[in-house]
C-alpha cells in the first residue's frame, strides 16, 4: 500500500481553487475588482469545553446498537462505539447548500478492541460523514483507518459504493479531512489537497455532519467546521 497521497491534475486543481476561494477557506485565489466574495455561513466546534456541547451535537445511532463512549477531554471529542455498532454524534443543526466544505481534524485513531478469542484488534477508523437523511441510508463518508489508509464511500438508498482506488494513505499526524461539494461534484481532501473527485447526482441540499468510528475503535477529534454559501 502506497502512503503517497495522490496528486491532482491542473483542471481539478483549478476547479478546487475556485471552490475554496468561494468558501474562503484552505486556499485563496485572486479575484477581479468586479467580483465580491459570496456571503457565507460558518459553523464549528473546537471541543474546548468540559463536556459535549449539547446545543451543537446529539447522539445518533444507525445500523447497529447504541452505547459506547462520547466525551470531551483535553480539548478533544473522544468517541468509542461497541462492537458491530455505529454509535455517533450528529450535528443538531441542519445545513443546506449545493456549495459547501465540511472539515474535521483528527487527533487520534486507535485500533479496535480485541473480540473474545482474538489476540489483537482489527484496524480502527475515524469517519467524517455528510448525512442527507435521518436514517443513514443516504450519506457520503471520508474515512481514515488506524493504519493510515483512506476510504471514500457513498450510500444511496442503503446501497454502499467505495469511491477510491484503494491507494490513498498518509502518515501525517493530526490530519484534517475535508469533503467539499460544488453542485454534483464532490471533492475529498487531506490538509487542503484533493485526492479524489467524484460526480454524484441528485443528492439533497440539506445535510447534517456526523463523526464516528465503526465498532470498538477509539476516534478522537480536535475540531470540526462547516462552511456553506448563502
Amino acid at each position: 500500500m502506497s502512503y503517497l497521497f495522490n496528486r491532482i491534475g491542473v483542471m481539478l486543481l483549478a476547479c478546487l481553487c475556485v471552490l475554496l476561494a468561494e468558501l474562503s477557506i484552505a486556499a485563496q485565489t485572486p479575484s477581479t475588482p468586479q467580483q465580491s466574495p459570496p456571503p457565507l455561513n460558518e459553523w464549528g466546534d473546537n471541543f474546548d469545553g468540559e463536556k459535549v456541547d449539547e446545543s451543537k451535537w446529539e447522539p445518533f445511532t444507525f445500523e447497529g446498537g447504541g452505547g459506547g463512549k462520547i466525551e470531551v477531554k483535553d480539548g478533544q471529542l473522544r468517541l468509542r462505539g461497541t462492537g458491530g455498532s455505529r454509535a455517533v454524534v450528529r450535528s443538531r443543526q441542519s445545513f443546506s447548500g449545493e456549495r459547501f466544505i465540511v472539515e474535521a481534524t483528527i487527533a487520534r485513531v486507535g485500533v479496535a478492541m480485541p473480540r473474545p478469542g482474538e489476540n489483537s484488534g482489527l484496524p480502527g477508523n475515524a469517519i467524517l460523514t455528510v448525512l442527507f437523511d435521518g436514517s443513514g441510508r443516504n450519506r457520503i463518508e471520508w474515512l481514515l483507518t488506524s493504519e493510515g489508509i483512506f476510504e471514500a464511500w457513498v450510500m444511496i438508498d442503503g446501497r454502499g459504493e467505495r469511491l477510491d482506488n484503494h491507494k490513498l494513505g498518509t502518515k501525517t499526524p493530526n490530519p484534517t479531512l475535508s469533503i467539499a461539494r460544488k453542485g454534483d461534484e464532490y471533492f475529498f481532501a487531506l490538509n487542503g489537497q484533493v485526492g479524489l473527485q467524484k460526480t454524484i447526482k441528485n443528492l439533497p441540499r440539506s445535510f447534517h455532519v456526523m463523526l464516528y468510528g465503526f465498532g470498538s475503535s477509539e476516534n478522537n477529534w480536535d475540531s470540526v467546521r462547516v462552511v456553506t454559501v448563502k
